[in-house]
């Protein structure tokens, strides 16, 4: 059955009547308790805001919180035994009725039902019910003035209707203001105090001697006539004049949400807008003759006032006014854009005469003006942010925000003890500025790679330098001389990306360089490198005099018409660049055929030198070539040279940050920093935050501020906030273009799936270990969890997958045929015929060398490049050369990097697995610039197999990548559910 909170009144064993709240069941004629709700019970249930306001109110006097708050050396039983009567009277009584009073004007609202519940009974029934009425009660004084004296009586109403309690039972429930029940019914005061109505419980009227009736009216009775309904017999009260003020009082209304309320100030007293009733009072005696005069409001002034507030932008709500933005907010949040309203507003509002006051809030807040003074001034490498905020008349640093601004907190105390309210565009503006900001002195330091946080508008911000900068960032900025001695021709889009990373190097800010693979990566960097040669002299030439080769790290440079005078007296650092060593061959042939004038030297193999002179010999070089391995190996002899640059080829082999490459990489120093890679993400964000780490330390915070920020919100939520704003930090700094945006002359590729269906006894093959996989992945899940089963589910997704290509490829079926391994061979057949060449790509090298098999049993020539291939130069130079070698053999781990292999037009991908990034390398093989034939890719799925799950998985990772860098399709963790689901 459904279940209802309520607020039973129960008397309390000290206290007398205190609310509490109550979950109750109905049954056929009464209604039983089911549990007495706490504040930790609130998520549980379900409670909306005001039934969860209440539970929190009725708590805050709980036994436990009321001894731990005025007796923490007792113990319980001892506090409320041995009740000291001043603390209970002056402390603990106006604890409790602080929250009797707020659950009240709560209840007034209607929502919740109030029952009166004996202490020892946990069954209520209608009778039980008290009515809580919504309006406050009325009451009227009334003065009667004789020869003898003064009698007063008061009179209690409520909508009009007399309640006479002389002698009447009731039940007092809260004191300022006050409340009872009377008759089944709560009436509450607004302003009354109980103790007002107590004397007339036992008495119709309380006379006052002739003798102290003056002090009596001067006192008693013109504060009554102030604040209530005044009936006058014996006495006169008329009508005059008196000044005129008007305040704006800050404070909750009775839903207690914040509002301002403008009060009309007529001498000593003070009237509410909407207050049609009260008047200003003066009291004065005449022979004997006591009179009141009374003053009228000025209603044309007072509207002036209040349109003045609304042309300031605040709206009318009964009585009260709030600004606009206010209007739908509740809670701090209302009150906070009132108190920045007021901060704008107050100075022009005290110019027209108003004052200001706050009343009822638990803090006293500033309303003073508030003015944020930013200017920026630049370093070498970094802006000092000189920022002080000015809070009426203290001025602090704005770094003293910088905690408030990361936390969300928007309340900072001032040296007076107010508290400020920090506006919410300051949060806007600086969030994403702050945590990338260090602290010196009272100012902040900003590092120059994140110009993008800056605002044009900061004083102090050199505009022309903030242009340059954004024209880096969008690729925009001048272009740049190619050098006369590179011996090749840019394309537009080369040259555009060469003076992109010239005006990096201009700004002292590192780059990636993220075009498609083919599109001439080691051309523009080589560009570069030429144009940078000996611009710069930062090192001092050794006497020494080398023997003559070339390759040799101690061997004297040759001369060429390009080699600086020999007079000139320092020379620049040499610039490292690292990359797979299957690429050291292409990049020394690149240097030679386009840029030979750049000295090289390969710092490679068991014949590399590594002596205690090596920098000094190092730098007779423009660039030193190595490879990511000999980098780790040879860490302790480079980690103290400074290289002009370090440029990382293939810097995707640094994507996983705790790996040694990356730690061993990312120590090297250097004066200028430069990524190359068509893929710089391929599993996750973590992947572009190595990457840029290395290039520009600190572009995107440490890693678990990445991770926090932008991995999670990104990856897990997809956050198009955090997208926007990782690509406002990462948009300067790399460049990308595909294929199709700057190749007009390659040819597009065509991709086909070629379905195969399984051979009977495959088929059957598969199906039973797929069962027997399935039923262990379960039972392991299920004992060890997901986490813990990747090892077992890997090993089960393999063996499926080796099926699915060729039960040979598994023990025991050596003799068994593959419906795909046919269709291979047939399509194969069909091409060779036709005299095309194709490229074979496989995750498997044993799936490689059953196609090797048949192609010798055919005599088809062909080439064989896997991990443990020596000869790959002569390898790869057979099949573009020999028009008779027409395969390739290309395990995707060993040919993943580094091969240029555009004879071929044709591409098999014969085994898929969850990663399309390592096949869309192996596409562009065939696929690069230079290409004149239609490349076609044939993948080989097995029908009713575990590559069709593959493949559909392959589309859900495309996303990531698309949304920051390019089409490739970084990998993304699958689900428990998915995992069982691929076994289905």
């Amino acid at each position: 059955m459904s279940q209802e909170l309520i607020i039973g009144l129960t008397e309390h064993r000290t206290f007398g009547y205190l609310f509490q709240a109550f979950l109750i069941e109905q049954k056929r004629s009464f209604y039983t308790i089911t549990k007495m709700v706490k504040q930790r019970d609130i998520e549980v249930l379900q409670l909306n805001n005001e039934q969860a306001e209440l539970v929190k109110l009725v708590e805050q006097y709980s036994d436990e919180k009321l001894v731990q708050k005025f007796s923490k050396k007792k113990e319980s039983s001892k506090f409320f035994h041995q009740m000291d009567p001043a603390l209970f009277e002056q402390q603990i009584s106006p604890y409790i009725d602080k929250y009797l009073v707020r659950i009240i004007r709560l209840l007034m609202r209607g929502n919740t039902r109030l029952f009166l519940k004996q202490a020892k009974y946990s069954n209520l029934y209608d009778e039980d019910l008290i009515v809580v009425q919504p309006q406050y009660t009325d009451c009227c004084f009334c003065f009667n003035r004789t020869p003898e004296g003064t009698h007063y009586s008061l009179e209690i109403s409520y909508d009009g209707a007399p309640i006479r309690l002389f002698h009447k039972s009731i039940t007092m429930v809260s004191n300022e203001p006050g409340a009872f029940i009377y008759q089944g019914r709560l009436y509450a005061f607004e302003k009354l105090s109980v103790k007002k109505l107590l004397p007339f419980l036992d008495k119709e009227s309380i006379f006052i001697a002739s003798q102290v009736e003056e002090k009596y009216y001067k006192s008693f009775v013109h504060n009554c006539l102030l604040e209530y309904p005044v009936r006058a017999q014996g006495f006169t009260i008329i009508d005059g004049d008196v000044d005129q003020q008007v305040s704006l009082s800050l404070e909750p209304n009775l839903q207690m949400d914040a509002v301002l309320i403008p009060r009309f100030r007529y001498g000593q007293n003070e009237y509410l807008a909407n207050n049609k009733t009260e008047l200003v009072i003066d009291f004065s005696v005449q022979a004997n003759q006591y009179q009141f005069t009374k003053i009228n409001r000025d209603r044309s002034w007072e509207e002036t006032q209040l349109a003045y507030l609304s042309k300031l932008g605040l709206r009318e709500e009964n009585g009260s006014f709030v600004p606009l933005k206010a209007q739908l907010l509740s809670g701090q949040d209302r009150l906070y854009e009132i108190i920045n309203w007021l901060n704008r507003h107050k100075q022009e509002l005290q110019e027209s005469g108003f004052t200001f006051t706050q009343n009822r809030l638990d803090k006293v807040y500033s309303t003073e003006h508030q003015e944020l003074e930013l200017e920026v001034k630049e370093g070498e490498d970094w802006f000092d942010i000189y920022a002080y905020v000015q809070f009426g008349e203290f001025r602090i640093p704005f770094i003293k925000l910088k905690r408030h601004i990361l936390g969300g907190i928007r309340e900072f105390e001032l040296p007076n003890g107010e508290h400020a309210i920090l506006p919410k565009e300051w949060f806007s503006d600086y969030a994403d500025l702050l945590p990338f900001t260090k602290q010196e002195g009272n100012n902040l330091r900003l590092k120059k790679h994140h110009f993008q946080l800056l605002q044009q508008k900061l004083k102090g911000l050199d505009k022309s330098f903030f242009n340059r900068l954004q024209d880096v960032a969008t690729k925009a900025g001048k272009p740049v001389a190619v050098p006369r001695n590179l011996q090749a021709t840019l394309r537009s889009y080369q040259h555009q990306g060469f003076s992109w990373m010239y005006n990096l190097f201009e700004n002292q800010l590192g780059g990636c360089l993220a075009d498609d693979m083919g599109l001439g990566k080691t051309l523009q960097t080589l560009t570069l490198l030429l144009k940078l040669k000996r611009l710069k002299s930062t090192m001092e030439i050794p006497e020494f005099e080398p023997n003559s080769d070339q390759g040799d790290l101690f061997a004297k440079p040759p001369r060429t018409e390009t080699t600086e005078p020999a007079e000139t007296p320092k020379i620049q650092a040499a610039s490292l660049i690292v990359m797979p060593t299957s690429l050291l061959h292409n990049w020394h042939n690149e240097i030679q055929k386009f840029t030979p004038s750049l000295k090289v030297y390969r710092h490679f193999g068991v014949s590399r030198k590594r002596t205690g002179n090596f920098r000094t010999q190092a730098n007779y070089y423009d660039v030193i070539l190595t490879s990511y391995g000999t980098i780790r190996n040879d860490f302790e002899m480079l980690r103290d040279i400074e290289f002009f640059y370090v440029i990382l080829d293939e810097s995707q082999y640094i994507k996983n940050p705790g790996s040694k490459t990356y730690q061993t990489i990312s120590q090297l120093k250097a004066k200028h920093r430069l990524v190359l890679t068509g893929t710089p993400i391929e599993n996750s964000l973590s992947d572009l935050w190595a990457q840029m780490n290395f290039v520009n330390k600190g572009l995107l915070g440490n890693l678990a501020f990445f991770k926090r920020e932008f991995i999670t919100p990104i990856e897990k939520k997809s956050d198009p906030e955090k997208q926007q704003k990782l690509q406002t930090l990462i948009r300067p700094f790399i460049l990308r273009r595909t294929k199709e945006q700057v190749a007009g002359d390659l040819p597009p590729v065509t991709e086909q799936i070629r379905y195969c269906a399984m051979a009977s006894e495959q088929k059957r093959i598969y199906e039973l270990e797929k069962s027997a996989i399935r039923n262990s992945i379960l039972e392991n899940i299920d004992q060890e969890g997901v986490e813990k089963s990747a090892f077992v589910v890997l090993q089960g997704l393999t063996k499926l997958r080796q099926l699915a290509n060729h039960p040979s490829m598994l023990q025991g079926a050596d003799e068994t045929e593959s419906g795909k391994f046919e269709q291979i061979l047939d399509t194969l057949e069909s091409l060779l015929a036709e005299k095309h060449k194709v490229l074979i790509f496989s995750s498997f090298v044993k799936h490689l060398e059953l196609v090797k098999q048949q192609l010798e049993n055919r005599k088809w020539k062909y080439s064989l490049l896997t991990g443990q291939t020596a000869n790959r130069a002569d390898v790869i130079q057979s099949f573009q050369d020999d028009p008779e070698n027409r395969v390739f053999l290309i395990s995707l781990k060993a040919g993943g990097v580094g091969l240029n292999l555009t004879s071929a037009d044709y591409v098999f991908i014969i085994d898929p697995w969850w990663n399309p990034a390592a096949e869309m390398q192996a596409i562009a093989r065939a696929h690069r610039i230079g290409q004149n034939k239609k490349v076609i890719v044939y993948r080989f799925i097995t029908e009713g197999s575990i590559e069709e799950k593959i493949l559909a998985l392959q589309d859900r990772k495309s996303s990531l990548a698309e949304k920051f860098i390019n089409s490739n399709n970084p990998f993304k963790a699958i689900s428990r559910e998915e995992i069982i689901n691929l076994f289905s």
